[in-house]
């Protein structure tokens, strides 16, 4: 009754239920957008996947000798700590087929994502479902890359970035020690986002430096970030005069090219279609949240660090857009290293919306809408991945062909098949070692950018294939059999035509299978697959 009190036993306790279903809501759309294209197909349709599963593998069975990982490879955890990823999978392996083991990791990696921008928008005092939009760039190009790392890693950022935010309102013990967890997960899961991260705690001490009581709740975690990254550095990094090389004059003709770096995912115009229809709403749904903000002027929280903490994040999107236009495409083993920056940029724009309405009706509406406007998105992802998986069919019929523990030399000539921009067949092969252990002709671990590499041939234990040359992968016209293909005894090409020429010049290796354009090759004498009639 107007005037009256609450008695105690009629308060709520909790969120409200709509609150609550608002959440149900966002979770399923979460796992729907994340989820929907990585199962559509047996093989999901990224480039460099195959990898991760084969790593993952190695950190699974590492120590079974059946699978001749430990003659092959050695551990370096601390001087390329890409471990967050393969750690996961490997776990899940325990009880899972490393396929689905990988596919369920990269799910959780993915997830990072938006829930990383929830915790960055909780930080500035809003509603964490604003984070929902983060899942725009879920399935962008450099998903599609497989750099699943990355990903995971902007999503960390985010939730660093938010709990300094919070930090520097207020400081506390437990969100400390949750910053100074999400510095080290983040090390190990990308340690290329740790240096803009630590940058970007120091800007927050800064800026919120006169705004609040104190900054020591940010200054403490970031000092324990910087001497990891410090430690680090001074045993495994390159020169600080070779970093810097790295950089360029801003080429401000990027610029224009931006949409299409982060969200160039298929042949044609129909993604770009769909990621414009999503830019649309987005842009309908900031318009809408800033004319609530103006005629309520509630949607923004009245404390006096509001102001300065938004900036703080427009900061960070000035720093990841500087590095779009500075850095370079490729360098060393490191590919499409400058396009990956605007991706980082676009994904922290939602966290400057205005704040949502306080009505727990209007946290639902805003939820259905957002999945309304990127569910389809989605869905289209996911028919072009279930259409690329009907061209993988048959190449699980030839993993089923070799043995336990092959020597395994793969050529792909032929990329065709699918729609996607970057080849998803090129590392397909890898997908061998990931199932069946063994050797292959071409591995990351060659390089530096995996947490193992190969054994010194010096070694006695050592069991190693030979060098290939940088992108040998993309060259397969490289290959010559007397200088490349002594060490293995298994052939796979993906090829139009027949593969018999290549091995024309010994007698010794004979076709065993095809199906399709793959072509499986056989070296008399070395272990034969299991046991049936071949086709």
């Amino acid at each position: 009754m107007p005037g009256g009190q609450i008695q105690p036993g009629a308060r709520m306790s909790g969120p409200p239920p709509m609150l609550w279903l608002a959440w149900v809501c966002a979770v399923v759309t979460i796992a729907y957008v994340i989820g929907a294209p990585l199962w559509a197909a047996e093989y999901p349709m990224m480039t460099d996947f195959p990898f991760h599963t084969a790593s993952s593998s190695i950190f699974r069975h590492y120590l079974d000798p059946g699978w001749h990982f430990h003659e092959q490879f050695v551990f370096r955890l601390f001087a390329v700590p890409y471990v967050t990823f393969y750690a996961l999978a490997a776990i899940f392996m325990i009880a899972l087929p490393p396929l689905v083991a990988t596919k369920l990791a990269a799910a959780l990696m993915i997830s990072l994502l938006p829930v990383g921008l929830m915790v960055l928008c909780w930080g500035l005092r809003k509603s964490p479902l604003l984070g929902l939009w983060g899942l725009v760039p879920v399935w962008g190009a450099v998903t599609h890359w497989g750099f699943i790392n990355y990903i995971a890693a902007l999503g960390l950022f985010a939730m660093a970035l938010g709990l300094a935010l919070r930090l520097a309102e207020r400081s506390s013990p437990k969100l400390q020690g949750f910053l100074v967890a999400v510095l080290v997960l983040l090390f190990f899961t990308d340690v290329f986002r740790f240096p803009s991260t630590i940058a970007m705690l120091l800007v927050v001490a800064l800026v919120m430096n006169r705004r609040v009581d104190s900054i020591r709740g940010v200054v403490i975690p970031a000092a324990v970030a910087a001497a990891l990254f410090i430690a680090w550095w001074a045993t495994s990094a390159e020169p600080l005069a070779a970093v810097l090389g790295w950089f360029r004059m801003p080429d401000w003709s990027r610029l224009p090219d931006a949409g299409r770096y982060a969200f160039d995912i298929f042949v044609g115009d129909d993604d770009a279609q769909m990621f414009r229809r999503v830019g649309l709403l987005f842009a309908l749904t900031a318009a809408v949240l800033f004319v609530v903000a103006v005629l309520r002027l509630r949607s923004w929280p009245k404390v006096g660090w509001v102001v300065p903490a938004h900036g703080v994040v427009a900061i960070a999107i000035l720093l990841f857009v500087g590095l779009y236009l500075t850095l370079p495409m490729e360098r060393g083993v490191w590919w499409y290293v400058f396009p990956r920056e605007i991706t980082a940029a676009i994904f922290l724009v939602p966290a400057l919306l205005p704040n949502l309405p306080r009505k727990t009706w209007a946290h639902l509406g805003f939820v259905i809408w957002t999945a309304v406007a990127i569910a389809p998105l989605a869905e289209h992802v996911a028919d072009v991945h279930r259409e690329f998986g009907t061209t993988t069919v048959h190449f699980r019929e030839l993993v089923r062909e070799l043995p336990k523990g092959p020597k395994l030399l793969y050529l792909v000539y032929d990329h065709e098949g699918s729609r996607a921009t970057s080849s998803p067949y090129v590392h397909m092969p890898a997908y061998v070692q990931a199932e069946r252990g063994g050797w292959l002709s071409y591995h990351f671990a060659q390089f530096e950018s995996s947490p193992f590499r190969y054994r010194d041939e010096s070694d006695p234990e050592a069991e190693v294939p030979p060098e290939t040359p940088m992108r040998w992968e993309w060259s397969p016209q490289l290959f010559q059999l007397d200088q490349h293909g002594a060490f293995f005894d298994w052939f796979l090409i993906r090829r139009k035509s027949s593969a018999d020429t290549l091995f024309a010049a010994d007698p010794s290796i004979s076709r065993v299978a095809h199906f399709e354009n793959w072509w499986l090759y056989h070296r008399e004498g070395a272990p034969a697959g299991p046991a049936g009639k071949r086709p």
